[in-house]
């Protein structure tokens, strides 16, 4: 072999050894860059999912409060039933007590509403008995 081989192979090795180099250095640079963004997503990602979580908490406290107000919705609906129920009687007992106190059927009518077979009645039932 001549004397000119083995300069020019250690060249080319050289070069390549140069190549591989400048490789290895844009990889090592581009690994950094992507472990960095890798890391803000993860961070991003952690994020999100405290996000969720507390969503989440939101959404189940909601429907808790929600429940909770239905039923305190048909407790007073029963309650106002029953408070209906038992208003019903009323205008009636301050009609006897009215009628008692001398006042007539037509009072009865302008003052709770009563029909005129209603307030004829109740003048009728609970009024004075006069002797005549």
């Amino acid at each position: 072999m001549t004397p000119e081989y083995p300069g020019l192979v250690l060249a080319a090795l050289g070069a390549v050894f140069v190549l591989a180099t400048v490789l290895l250095g844009v990889a090592v640079l581009r690994n950094g860059r992507l472990s960095r963004r890798l890391a803000a997503m993860e961070g991003q990602f952690e994020s999100l999912r405290a996000d969720v979580a507390a969503t989440t908490g939101i959404g189940v406290r909601a429907g808790e409060r929600l429940r909770r107000l239905d039923q305190i919705t048909g407790q007073m609906g029963e309650r106002l039933g029953q408070l209906e129920l038992r208003g019903e009687g009323r205008p009636y007992d301050q009609a006897i007590a009215l009628v008692r106190r001398g006042a007539d059927a037509g009072r009865l009518m302008t003052n709770y509403g009563l029909s005129r077979g209603e307030a004829d009645l109740v003048a009728l039932v609970h009024g004075s008995r006069r002797a005549g």
